[in-house]
This record gives structure tokens, C-alpha cells and sequence, in this order.
């Protein structure tokens, strides 16, 4: 097996030096690209016999989205425009097409924000994170538009330009349609909002987990291979999903705070509608893989992400069409089934004598355990949930209580087209609040195995007023 320093030798060439140290990046709390930490030696120019040492972070592709080469070089050039405006992003030292990767300046620092659990601290660097975040909606537009980001020209175009390449992904990977992300893509388009006054640059994912930090100064903001031409209020959205699943952030005071930096009011409406859009973006991206999932992915990961987020989406969806969700769901009992023991001798043996002494093997084996837990739920809950599941299908379907879940789904997905005919959205509260119920017995059945979304929280927007 290659060393790290042999792996990445293609880092060296490029930068035209050597590479003393490489090392992969370690497992981090959810999912993640592929990256590598890569110290290359390079001569000083003008000779002379000195080097320097160029620390790089080596940003690889997502294998389980195919070919994402043109994502690369998208975000490559977006970071130099950025770093050209005075953003605070790391510096580019080159584009590699093969492997496909990006090579650039190392941040020092953490970016875990659950880190950050001294109030004062957090709260500068908030501030800090904020200051920037206001830099880069005010930047020119311009630099951007060259490098071939399109500017919206309708109210609509600020939805759709991006939703329209998540909802062809999504089609072109899902086996099944998913009722709550046609019923939420659809919603989105029947309910455009005003446009802003000018398109600002969007990051496109970004908030807490989304920057570096050394100390009690932020290092740089990374992360921007979704960056768009957009609303401003579709940041701010998305930072409420970062914070769902990244909490600790006082979002009441990151909202008061970028009021203040930028002179922008907040749009609530609409800053209530593009939640719906922000939550709804990553149940979009997995809801194919999860569905012809591969053993090297982060399996048990992806499948926790998007039944957690799908929750979020449907409370996003009920709070933005003023229904309340329910309280409390109805959800059946644990009653292991007859193969637990089994199960038990599994995870024993998995947790114990097999389990690898590398971080990356100790990583692996962890997803692997989080499969078994939803293994023995689906053993314990599976068939209740369907019964309670089809008993809520009936009211919504006026009655007409389904034979089985694909059948029960089938009447749904209709009921979640006719209603595009329906302008008022006479019935759009009842399916919001139903795919909220839904999404609770989802979770249920992942309970244990969610990780981060054990116990995440969508922050309601009235309390951040």
C-alpha cells in the first residue's frame, strides 16, 4: 500500500516541489469530502539553494456524485474572485484535473463548531464570520458573472436556477419519488417570492461549520462549491439549516448582527420561505443514493441526514404555510423482534474483536454499527409503523385506507399534483402537516443511529425576531 507522502507525490509536481508530509484527512461528525493535509517543499525563487514550506489542504472530489471535475473548476475560480474582493478565503495554488482536486492554502485552526462552547468567544467570532458574510453580499457582482454564474432576470429565476439542477438530480438517481420532495419542490414553485433589489453572490451552504477559526480569530470561510447568484435571504435561510445540525449559534443575535453590518432588513416571509428551499437541498442530494446506496459511502450517515433534514423541511414547510405541526406523533413501542439476540452477538462482535485500530478503520466500523441499530429497528418497528402509517394515509386521502405503503404512495403523489391545479393551496396545510407526522415515524425508525441528528432542532423563526 502507498504511503500518504507517495499517494500525493502528484501535489509536489504541481507545485513543483516535493512533498514531505501527507496526511488524509480524519473522520469528521458527518459525512465530508475526501481531503488531504499535504506539506510540500518549494524552492525559494530566485535560487540560491532555500525552500520553503507550502502547507496545503488537497479538496478531492465527492465520489458518490460522479464526475465533479466542472464543480471543481467552478469553485476554484469562485474562491480566487473571492480572495481577489478581500474575502477572507484561503489562497488557490493550483487545479488539478487528474486527480480531480483543488490545492490550496492551509487554515489553521478548527472548524468544528461545537467547539466553541465559551459564549464570548463564539460570539466574536459570529461577528467576524458576519463581517464577511456582508463583504460578499456587497461585493461586484461582476467577476462572477464572468466566470459564467448566471444573474437571475425574473422573481422566479432567483428560485429555480438552482433548484432546477437539484431536482434533476434527484430525478435522474430516485427509483421512487419521494412524496415529501414533490410535494415541497412544487410548493416552492407555486409560491415565488418578490425579487431583491440586486442579486447578491450566495455561498450556497454556508453558517456554523462553515468557517475556520484559530483561537479567537476566524481563518477563513470554506466551503463554497454551491456559490450562485441569488437572495440574500437564501443565505440567511441557510444558515438556520448549518445551525440545525452545527447548533450553538444565537441566531437572533446573528440576525440582528447582519442587519446592522449590511443596512439589509431581514424579509421574514421570505427569509421563512427560502428555509423550505435550504432545508429541502440535502434530503434533494441523498434521496437517490439512499435509495441505491454503495458500500464505501458514509451509508448510515446519509441515511440519518436525510431523514433528519427531511424533518426539518416539513417544519420549515409548515411554518411557512402557518400550520402548526403536531406536538406529539403517535409512534409504536420497541418489541425486539426474535432475531435481537443475534443482533446483540453482531454488534458485540463487530465492537469488539473486529473492530480496527486506525481511525479511519474505527471510523468505518462505526457506520457500520450505526446500519446494525437501524437494522434491529427496522426488526422491532418496521410493520407497526406501516399500519400507523397507512391509518394516517386514509384521512389524507379522504378515507380510502391503502393496501400497502407503494400503493398508499401512489394515491399521494397524485394528490401532490392535482394540487399544482389548486391555486389557493386549499389542501397544502393538511400535507404539510401530514409529511410532518411522516417524517417523525421515519426518524423513529433510525432512532440511535441519527448521530447530529439525534437531536437537532429547527429554531423557529419567531424566536429569532
Amino acid at each position: 500500500m502507498a504511503s500518504g507522502v507517495e499517494e500525493c507525490g502528484w501535489v509536489g509536481v504541481l507545485l513543483g516541489g516535493r512533498v514531505v508530509r501527507a496526511e488524509r484527512q480524519g473522520p469528521r461528525r458527518h459525512g465530508g469530502r475526501p481531503a488531504w493535509f499535504v506539506d510540500v517543499e518549494v524552492e525559494v525563487a530566485g535560487g540560491g539553494g532555500g525552500a520553503e514550506l507550502r502547507r496545503c489542504y488537497v479538496r478531492m472530489e465527492r465520489p458518490e456524485h460522479g464526475d465533479g471535475r466542472a464543480a471543481l473548476r467552478r469553485e476554484y475560480r469562485v474562491l480566487q474572485a473571492l480572495r481577489a474582493a478581500g474575502v477572507r478565503v484561503p489562497e488557490m495554488y493550483a487545479l488539478s484535473e487528474d486527480p480531480p482536486a483543488i490545492v490550496m492554502e492551509y487554515l489553521a485552526g478548527e472548524g468544528e463548531y461545537l467547539l466553541l462552547t465559551d459564549p464570548e468567544r463564539r460570539r466574536g467570532l459570529d461577528h467576524q464570520f458576519l463581517a464577511e458574510l456582508v463583504k460578499v453580499h456587497q461585493a461586484d457582482i461582476g467577476p462572477f458573472v464572468a466566470l459564467g454564474l448566471k444573474v437571475p432576470s425574473t422573481p422566479a429565476e432567483y428560485v429555480t436556477l438552482d433548484l432546477d439542477t437539484w431536482q434533476a438530480a434527484y430525478h435522474a438517481t430516485v427509483r421512487r419519488p419521494v412524496p415529501l420532495l414533490e410535494f415541497t419542490c412544487r410548493w416552492l414553485r407555486r409560491h415565488i417570492p418578490p425579487a431583491p433589489e440586486r442579486p447578491v453572490l450566495v455561498q450556497g451552504d454556508t453558517g456554523p461549520g462553515q468557517f475556520m477559526f484559530d483561537g479567537a480569530d476566524m481563518t477563513g470561510i470554506v466551503d463554497w462549491e454551491f456559490a450562485l447568484l441569488g437572495d440574500p435571504m437564501l443565505d440567511l435561510a441557510l444558515i438556520r439549516g448549518r445551525d440545525f445540525y452545527n447548533p450553538g449559534a444565537d441566531l437572533r443575535d446573528w440576525f440582528a448582527t447582519y442587519e446592522r453590518l449590511s443596512g439589509t432588513p431581514i424579509d421574514w416571509p421570505k427569509l421563512s420561505y427560502y428555509t423550505v428551499k435550504a432545508t429541502a437541498i440535502t434530503p434533494l442530494s441523498l434521496a437517490g443514493l439512499c435509495q441505491t446506496m454503495y458500500p464505501g459511502a458514509d451509508h448510515a450517515e446519509w441515511y440519518a441526514e436525510a431523514a433528519t433534514f427531511g424533518r426539518a423541511t416539513a417544519q420549515a414547510l409548515c411554518e411557512a404555510i402557518g400550520v402548526a405541526p403536531a406536538a406529539a406523533v403517535e409512534l409504536p413501542e420497541r418489541r425486539p423482534g426474535r432475531l435481537a439476540p443475534m443482533y446483540d452477538v453482531m454488534e458485540e462482535n463487530l465492537n469488539g474483536e473486529l473492530r480496527p485500530a486506525d481511525a479511519r478503520g474505527g471510523h468505518r466500523m462505526d457506520l457500520v454499527l450505526r446500519l446494525l441499530t437501524m437494522v434491529r429497528n427496522a426488526d422491532a418497528l418496521d410493520g407497526p409503523l406501516i399500519e400507523l402509517e397507512l391509518d394516517d394515509l386514509a384521512g389524507v386521502l379522504g378515507g380510502r385506507r391503502p393496501g400497502d405503503l407503494a400503493a398508499g404512495d401512489e394515491a399521494l403523489l397524485a394528490l401532490i399534483a392535482d394540487e399544482d391545479g389548486d391555486r389557493d393551496g386549499d389542501r397544502d396545510g393538511d400535507l404539510a402537516a401530514y409529511l410532518w407526522r411522516r417524517t417523525i415515524r421515519e426518524e423513529h425508525l433510525l432512532r440511535g443511529a441519527l448521530g447530529a441528528g439525534e437531536s437537532a432542532v429547527l429554531v423557529p423563526l419567531a424566536a429569532l425576531r
